[in-house]
């Protein structure tokens, strides 16, 4: 239970960090990251809008991981901090979407 709490902790503090970042260029939800156990890379599954933007707002994270990794380190304290911080692009939930609106035309 403890690993949670701080699992959802750091997710809300990269949240204001990554909020400054894109600064209105998309909106973007964290669902869901990895944490290592002693330094290794922490991937950070990001859903974004609009879609078109995704890769360049991935891209630009992905770029200024060192500052965010700093950002961080600041706000939250880590036993162990991630040597590398990873942002992947999930289209998960635009697909949820697109399958929720096809059973909603079928019906």
């Amino acid at each position: 239970m403890r690993s949670e709490r701080k699992k959802f902790y750091i997710i809300e503090k990269l949240s204001e960090i990554l909020e400054e970042i894109i600064n209105g260029e998309g909106v973007f939800t964290i669902l869901n990251i990895s944490l290592p156990q002693k330094g290794g890379i922490m991937k950070v599954l990001l859903s974004i809008y609009p879609d078109e933007k995704a890769n360049d707002i991935i891209k630009e994270l992905n770029s200024m991981q060192n500052k965010i990794k700093s950002e961080l380190k600041e706000r939250v304290y880590l036993r162990y901090l991630p040597k590398k911080i990873k942002f992947v692009y999930s289209k998960d939930l635009k697909e949820m979407e697109e399958i929720d609106r096809i059973l909603k035309e079928m019906s």
